[in-house]
């Protein structure tokens, strides 16, 4: 399986390793990386099944396999001190990543990301995905289904979307790229328990951000979170629902900018 990895940043900067959530891609992650481009080697995965990446075997898309393919992003580029943030989804593959103490982590940002979540937010993506189309005939049809899925969304993270989500097809249509398996009803998410002892065994330090108006996440499970790892902090970013990165990327970056200087350092260049 080949996983398609975005990359800003000299490579003997610090790096730091992002990971998006569960309909996103690597690009996602686009504003924020050229922000900190400047100190940091930023490695943007896309994740098993979705954007560059191939599609997993026998539709494997288990918590244990994402944390596999941190591992082995790690292993290849050879990263001896380094960040994970991770968004949503994403922030559950690098909570249980970081779980293992690995060497060379040095520094944690979880994303909108918990382990136990709204229904209201459960019910909002289950009603999203019920009415997603299978296929487009045009980028502007699928731009009027994404648009006000994503209203906060500034116009190049739009674009960006539409070339990351969708593939044309040989008769013209544009498909996802993102593999219907993931979507298995018999996915079923890790139970509460797995993510709250996987803080507990966090050893490096985390930031927890939350957007303000999340409808995944709410405040007192983010405070539980701060509460429960051995080193954390907590940052909420004003306007900005679960979309936290594309939604205020400005905010976003304020707030996490300084705590991966502080804790992992931070080049020159």
């Amino acid at each position: 399986m080949s996983l398609h990895v975005v990359e800003w940043g000299a490579e003997d900067l610090p790096a730091v390793v992002l990971l998006h959530g569960l309909r996103a891609y690597g690009h996602w992650f686009e504003e924020f990386a050229e922000a900190a481009a400047d100190r940091f080697h930023l490695l943007a995965l896309d994740q098993r099944g979705r954007g560059g990446s191939d599609w997993a075997p026998a539709g494997r898309y288990t918590t244990d396999d994402y944390v596999a393919d941190i591992a082995a992003l790690i292993e290849q580029k050879q990263l001896k001190r380094y960040a994970l943030v991770g968004h949503s989804m994403g922030g559950t593959n690098a909570l249980n990543y970081a779980a293992g103490c690995p060497a060379g982590l040095a520094a944690l940002v979880i994303v909108d990301s918990a382990p136990e979540l709204d229904p209201r937010g459960l019910a909002r993506i289950r009603e999203e995905l019920g009415r997603t189309p299978g296929s487009f005939a045009t980028k502007d049809e699928a731009l009027a289904f994404l648009g006000p899925l994503h209203r906060r969304a500034g116009a190049r993270s739009l674009a960006t979307r539409l070339e990351w989500m969708l593939r044309q097809d040989a008769q013209g249509r544009w498909q996802w790229r993102i593999d219907p398996n993931i979507f298995d009803p018999r996915m079923t998410p890790d139970p509460p328990e797995r993510s709250w002892n996987a803080i507990r065994n966090v050893a490096c330090p985390a930031l927890i951000v939350r957007g303000s108006d999340s409808d995944l996440v709410t405040a007192e499970c983010a405070d539980r979170m701060a509460a429960e790892f051995r080193q954390a902090s907590r940052a909420e970013i004003p306007d900005a629902g679960h979309m936290v990165v594309e939604d205020n990327p400005k905010a976003f970056t304020a707030a996490v900018l300084p705590f991966l200087e502080r804790t992992l350092g931070a080049g020159q260049r």
